[in-house]
């Protein structure tokens, strides 16, 4: 008979400590989502978003009154932080910086003039600061005085630039910034971070705002949302607005809560991320500030072009959107050095190789040693950012007739082409290779698109087919409460299975308490059955003879500011006694902890630590851990990771089914302290319990590849993480047939 108990809340703060370990390591909790999250009202869906995903390439653009300080206060430069942040970063008192800003006037400003520039640099969109942090408005609110409205220049600087903007052609979006340091009511307190609350009456005033720059400045192909951790209602509010009177504009996910259309890689961050999501990777041409800077080193014009290229390149066939900033001069006029390099990205874009970029997606399995690889309608590019292997092109898996492959720029060499088996094989020959930064080619093919899945499952010693989260496909987003917490969200698992024989199968999905409560979709080709895993059939007790043996735990931190920004990915190896991560930081042990005794550390808001334990296992197998996480939290085992979540939740328990290899096994856990009350724990003393629920369709195509999929029966929004690390689909054949 299965024992549980009600893991809630009300529970949680009626038990003292003593009595909560004891249920924790006694029994198995009834564990419930991370947040619940009812439908926005909004679509996140929209005839846009293939457009926006074509786009490719936008520019940025930071101005406003910081520009006039250029990065210096008091004759002296301002080292510390970007520079549009100066009057936070010098302590420049909100009176003194309140009068500059008031004589704000970029006589040189020209919206024409950003327009042109941003079309011969071969950018699709511009986006204009309307509000930065500093509360000051580039546009003629009526719901401030401290605004361009109020300067000498009067002007409606945004009014200008969405015209200029629509009249060459461009896509016209805007930047506006949730916290503001001069708000007449509900200013937000300036902090290391940014990620401030948003008082009631600034959320107001922000909706104001909104509703302005959707009514008075045409189509918006996009809004750029920036900092503050807003609740849940906020950033549905916020969302809903701008879909009621701009339903085609695109949403950035720094609105927080999963509220975005797309999501924003963190500032200058280039790792190498791939989402299923629609997603941006956002840059300004010097890492280190976003607005003008007078002092700023400015090195070579094409050396930074050529790395802004590559950056982009790999975006694109990554299957992201890159936008890159410029931050002109306090009198509005575009620095030179800026200037050459947009206008060099455009002479690259231009000499043939437009047709790799834009108007495609991702090649599956394009993610080369040598570069990467994009595509649209009868037509593969590749994108060569250094020599091949023996000068060939190798291209599996493609079943589609090639017709031809040649060079996209002069002189326009035409590449060898064999094939052996599945494999196509491109030689490079005598084709010139420039890595400034890369070298494009186009393969011709017939037809739509034919490739074989580069993963293919096979059945394993049992004859059986074991679908597992280590060998699926994840398709990922990222989701969080605010910029810092934001973390790789899991969205989809699919699996592509080897031919099965043409006899009837079972398919049963296996899975822990972590699972237990979720409602999932299973896709099994073209059919879709929705699974309620809370209606399981029976439960198995697995055999604990095994032990699994972890060491004592190790931590470092804390990491603040772009340090805790998580990315999806491995981890590098890490040991207890060596410097690790990126500060090179050593571990520290922590003592006299007991399993299941709370981890108490005086945290900052928004500060990170690290913990690290070493697990013996003497045989490969898997065992069920649990962890507190009551606030953001991130869990890699040998370097590979299994779980995360951006939200901080209250008395929340994860479990991690960890799947051991023999020896040793080194698991690295990721808190994250959001909420400013940070604490954890965890336990491996817990029944290792696991559920089943057998699938009511079990067709399978005999003698084909068929495809398996799951993801969650009713997302809230598209980047709502799945939270099922541990479950598996395992398909054998019906006995007793």
């Amino acid at each position: 008979m299965e024992t549980k108990i009600e893991y809630s809340r009300s529970i949680m703060n009626k038990l003292n400590l003593a009595i909560l370990l004891t249920v924790i390591l006694a029994c198995i909790s009834c564990k419930k989502d991370p947040l619940s999250i009812k439908s926005t009202s909004s679509t996140f869906e929209s005839a846009t978003t293939s457009h926006w995903k074509d786009q490719k390439l936008s520019m940025m653009v930071h101005l406003g009154p910081y520009a006039m300080l250029g990065g210096m206060y008091q004759g002296q430069p301002v080292t510390k932080g970007y520079s549009e942040q100066i009057m936070a970063h010098a302590a420049i008192p909100p009176a003194e910086y309140q009068a500059m800003a008031l004589n704000f006037n970029p006589v040189q400003f020209s919206a024409d003039s950003i327009a042109q520039l941003a079309r011969r640099g071969g950018f699709r969109s511009v986006i204009f600061t309307a509000k930065h942090h500093d509360g000051f408005n580039m546009f003629d609110t009526k719901q401030s005085d401290f605004s361009i409205a109020s300067t000498p220049f009067k002007r409606d600087i945004l009014k200008e630039m969405s015209d200029a903007c629509h009249a060459a052609g461009l896509g016209f979006g805007v930047y506006f910034s949730l916290i503001d340091w001069n708000a007449k009511e509900g200013a937000t307190t300036i902090s290391s971070h940014n990620a401030d609350t948003i008082a009631p009456a600034l959320h107001a005033a922000n909706l104001l705002q909104v509703r302005e720059l959707c009514s008075n400045y045409g189509d918006l192909s996009e809004i750029w949302f920036d900092m503050g951790s807003l609740t849940l209602q906020q950033s549905k509010e916020i969302r809903d607005l701008v879909k009621s009177l701009q339903p085609d504009c695109m949403i950035g996910g720094r609105i927080g809560n999963g509220q975005g259309d797309f999501i924003v890689s963190p500032d200058n961050v280039n790792g190498d991320m791939k989402y299923e999501t629609p997603w941006q990777s956002v840059n300004s041409i010097y890492d280190n500030t976003w607005g003008y800077r007078s002092w700023q080193p400015i090195g070579n014009a094409k050396a930074k072009a050529v790395e802004h290229l590559g950056k982009m390149i790999k975006t694109v066939y990554l299957g992201g959107n890159y936008m890159l900033n410029i931050g002109p001069k306090g009198d509005g006029s575009i620095q030179d050095f800026e200037k050459q390099v947009i206008e060099y990205i455009g002479s690259w874009i231009d000499a043939g190789n437009a047709e790799a970029i834009y108007d495609t997606r991702p090649l599956p399995g394009g993610d080369k040693s040598w570069g990467g690889l994009t595509y649209n309608h009868g037509n593969i590019y590749a994108h060569v950012m250094s020599t091949p292997d023996e000068g060939k092109i190798l291209l599996y898996g493609l079943n589609n007739i090639v017709t031809g492959a040649v060079g996209m720029v002069t002189p326009f060499t035409e590449l060898g082409i064999s094939k052996s088996g599945a494999t196509y094989t491109f030689d490079l020959g005598l084709a010139p290779l420039q890595f400034d930064p890369s070298t494009s080619f186009k393969i011709q093919y017939e037809g739509d698109l034919d490739m074989v899945p580069a993963r293919v499952t096979s059945t394993n010693t049992q004859n059986v087919y074991e679908l597992n989260y280590t060998h699926a496909n994840l398709g990922w987003s990222t989701d969080g409460s605010n910029y810092y917490a934001t973390a790789p969200s899991l969205v989809s698992m699919s699996w592509d299975i080897s031919a099965p024989k043409e006899i009837p199968y079972d398919i049963t999905l296996f899975y822990t308490q972590q699972e237990k409560d979720k409602v999932l979709n299973l896709k099994i080709n073209e059919h879709i059955e929705q699974i309620d895993l809370s209606k399981y059939k029976t439960f198995r007790h697995a055999d604990q003879s095994f032990a699994a043996i972890p060491s004592n735990i190790f931590t470092q931190g804390p990491y603040t500011g772009l340090n805790m920004a998580s990315q999806i990915g491995a981890l590098s190896w890490a040991v207890p006694g060596a410097p690790w991560g990126p500060e090179g930081k050593l571990w520290d042990e922590v003592y006299n902890l007991e399993q299941g005794q709370y981890i108490n550390r005086k945290l900052e808001p928004m500060q990170t630590y690290y913990y690290l334990m070493n697990i013996l296992a003497s045989t490969p197998t898997s065992y069920i851990f649990a962890f507190g996480s009551d606030d953001a939290f991130m869990a890699w085992l040998n370097g590979r990771l299994l779980y995360s979540t951006g939200y901080p939740v209250p008395n929340n328990v994860v479990f991690l089914d960890l799947p051991l290899e023999g020896e040793s096994n080194t698991l690295i856990i990721k808190h994250l302290n959001v909420k400013g009350d940070f604490k954890t724990f965890f336990s491996q003393k817990i029944d290792q319990i696991h559920f089943e629920k057998p699938a009511e369709y079990t067709t399978l195509m005999p003698k084909k590849l068929n495809h398996i999929e799951l993801t969650l029966a009713n997302p809230s929004n598209p980047h709502e993480n799945m939270g099922t690390p541990n479950i598996k689909i395992i398909i054998s054949e019906r006995k007793n047939k």
